[in-house]
């Protein structure tokens, strides 16, 4: 596709991102300020970066062998996974920390130390999933294979309900931990109250569908044509039901983890700062997961479950912070 192709779907995926900010800046009763909005837009861009291009990260640290997804498809190799997902989590971290030196420089000499501890907590994440998938794993349930064919990534085929819940389980960490290393690289210093973290989470997840939604109507358009009914249906689906549940999942997170930094912050209260974050984002990504699963078993009547009850929520969150 010629690269003046990619002008209307920019725009087409950009008129509802302005929207959603609109909305929810009216549910926080506030004007939609452009620097903060756009402050989260281009962070929310940047955590695309390492979801996408992960395993071209990890043939420039030659770490091509710690790609999880192979890994997930057997067993007897649990420390494998483990130490995988290890990479993995300290690659998200790193790259959107280096990525956000040039923007948001600032701001990264206040939050190094967040930025580490939250770190740990999610690599702590990997180890409750290696758990998980070594019980699972054993049990013969969820074996039958999937009439849709399941999904196919690089040649690896997750084509029954078990591995498609790995899948989709490592997909929302990776996609909800890069938020959230976003929301701390390019907002932390300015946010003093839950509604702003909210806020800025919700940005941020717009930020992160925006990039999402380019390619996914880029390759529609490639095969189908750039007006045609595909392109139409793509875009009508990703910019209302997909972008909200990328909002829930990231206002989730950003919800439970300025709960745990405004009331636990000193040492001692450490223990309820790790449970709180680690709620938030076990949540977050069975939220995330659950979305994903259902629309690959065709539960297509998830989406109105999650538009209603995602706006509802938020809604709520917003009220009860006032």
């Amino acid at each position: 596709m010629e690269i003046f192709s990619l002008i209307p779907i920019t725009i087409i995926t950009f008129l509802p991102i302005l929207l959603w900010g609109y909305i929810f800046s009216y549910l926080d009763n506030s004007p939609l300020g452009a620097r903060r909005f756009g402050l989260g837009i281009i962070a929310g861009a940047i955590s695309v970066v390492p979801v996408l291009f992960m395993n071209d990260i990890m043939t420039f640290a030659n770490l091509v062998h710690w790609n999880i997804f192979p890994l997930l498809i057997t067993s007897g190799n649990e420390t494998g996974i483990m130490l995988s997902l290890f990479v993995t989590i300290g690659l998200i971290a790193v790259s959107i920390f280096t990525f956000s030196l040039g923007l948001f420089s600032l701001y990264i000499g206040k939050v190094w130390r967040i930025f580490l501890r939250n770190t740990s907590i999610i690599l702590f994440i990997g180890v409750l999933f290696t758990l998980f998938h070594l019980i699972l794993f054993k049990l013969d349930i969820f074996n039958a294979p999937l009439s849709g064919g399941g999904v196919t990534i690089a040649g690896t085929v997750f084509g029954t309900l078990k591995l498609v819940l790995f899948y989709y389980i490592i997909i929302a960490i990776i996609e909800e931990s890069s938020k959230h290393f976003s929301v701390l690289s390019s907002s932390f210093p300015y946010i003093d109250s839950v509604k702003k973290w909210v806020l800025f989470s919700v940005f941020i997840a717009l930020g992160f569908g925006f990039i999402e939604n380019i390619l996914y109507l880029k390759n529609v358009a490639e095969q189908s044509g750039i007006w045609s009914s595909g392109v139409l249906t793509t875009w009508i689906f990703r910019s209302i039901f997909s972008l909200m549940t990328h909002i829930i999942c990231s206002v989730i997170v950003g919800l439970y983890f300025s709960r745990a930094l405004l009331n636990y912050t000193t040492l001692p209260r450490m223990m309820p700062y790790i449970k709180t974050l680690l709620y938030g984002f076990l949540f977050s990504i069975l939220i995330h997961a659950i979305f994903d699963i259902s629309l690959t078993i065709g539960f297509t009547g998830i989406i109105f479950i999650y538009f209603f009850g995602s706006y509802l929520g938020i809604t709520r969150i917003f009220y009860e912070e006032e």
